[in-house]
C-alpha cells in the first residue's frame, strides 16, 4: 500500500468529484463511484494511478460534449448531453480497479500489473476517444466485420478518424506518465508500447464484440433499432445479440483486453532483457 497522506487522498479526490460533477462528465452515483475506485487506486497504485485515471475521465468527458450537436442530430450521441452514470464507471472502471487491487496484493509482480491497469485504462480511453471523435466524421463507418456502411454509433462500426482519435489517446496519456518524470515505475519505451498497443487492440477488440454480441433491439413503438432494452416507455424487442451483453459489459472486455496486452508488452520486455 502506498504511504500517501490521507488528507491529500481526501482533498484531492473531493476536488476531482466536485469538477466531475459540476462540468457534468458523471451523474452523482457516477461521481460518487467513481471516488470510491478513485480511492482505491490512489491507496493502492498511488499518484500515478489516480493521475491517469483523472486524465482519462477528464479528456473523455470533454470530448463527448465536443459536436454534441451534430451527434445529436444522426442519433449516436450519449445519453444527457454526455452526463454518464454508475454503469459507465462500472464499464470503464470494473478492470482497472481489480487491477490496482491486485497490484497491491501482488507486490512481486508490481511491474506487470501496473502495465496491466495501464492498459486497461488506454483502451477505454482509446474506445471512448475512436467514439467521440469518429461521429464528427461526415462519411458513415463501416462494420469491421465486412466492411458494410452503417449509420454512426452502430456496434462494430469503425473509421479512420475514430482510429486517429484512439491513438491520439494514447498520445495524451503517455504524455501525462512521461510529466510525472523519476517517479515513473515503468521505462517509458515500454508504457508508451503498452499503451499504444493496448488503445488499438482495446478499440478493435470492443468493436468486434460490439458487433457480433452486443444486444440490439428494435422499438414497438418507433421501430427504431436501438441499444437499449426500452424506448419509447416501452420495453423493446431483442433482434440481435444478448441482452446480458450491452454497452458496459462490452466495455468491461474492452477494458480486460487492454490490461492483457499492456501485461503481456512488460512480460516481453522483461522476458527479453
Amino acid at each position: 500500500m502506498n504511504s500517501i497522506p490521507a488528507l491529500e487522498i481526501v482533498i484531492v479526490l473531493t476536488t476531482l468529484s466536485l469538477l466531475s460533477y459540476k462540468l457534468k462528465i458523471l451523474d452523482l452515483y457516477g461521481t460518487l463511484l467513481a471516488a470510491t475506485i478513485g480511492g482505491i487506486v490512489y491507496l493502492t497504485v498511488g499518484r500515478i494511478g489516480i493521475f491517469l485515471l483523472t486524465v482519462f475521465v477528464v479528456v473523455a468527458g470533454l470530448f463527448t460534449k465536443l459536436g454534441y450537436d451534430r451527434k445529436s442530430l444522426v442519433g449516436a450521441a450519449e445519453p444527457r448531453k454526455g452526463l454518464r452514470g454508475w454503469r459507465n464507471v462500472v464499464g470503464n472502471g470494473l478492470v482497472a480497479a481489480a487491477a490496482a487491487i491486485a497490484y497491491a496484493l501482488a507486490p512481486q509482480y508490481s511491474e506487470v500489473i501496473l502495465s496491466g491497469y495501464i492498459g486497461a485504462i488506454a483502451a477505454v480511453f482509446a474506445d471512448t476517444m475512436a467514439t467521440e471523435v469518429g461521429l464528427l466524421q461526415k462519411k458513415e463507418p463501416i462494420l469491421i466485420i465486412g466492411f458494410r456502411r452503417v449509420e454512426p454509433g452502430t456496434p462494430g462500426g469503425v473509421s479512420l478518424l475514430g482510429y486517429m482519435g484512439a491513438l491520439f489517446s494514447a498520445l495524451i496519456l503517455i504524455t501525462a506518465y512521461l510529466t510525472l518524470g523519476g517517479s515513473n515505475p515503468l521505462a517509458p519505451h515500454i508504457v508508451g508500447s503498452s499503451v499504444v498497443a493496448a488503445s488499438l487492440v482495446g478499440t478493435t477488440v470492443d468493436s468486434i464484440v460490439g458487433q457480433l454480441l452486443q444486444g440490439r433491439y428494435r422499438c414497438e413503438s418507433c421501430g427504431k433499432i436501438i441499444e437499449f432494452s426500452t424506448h419509447c416507455g416501452r420495453v423493446a424487442k431483442l433482434v440481435k445479440g444478448y441482452r446480458l451483453m450491452d454497452n458496459h459489459a462490452v466495455n468491461i472486455v474492452c477494458s480486460l483486453s487492454g490490461a492483457v496486452v499492456g501485461a503481456a508488452i512488460t512480460l516481453l520486455f522483461y522476458s527479453t532483457v
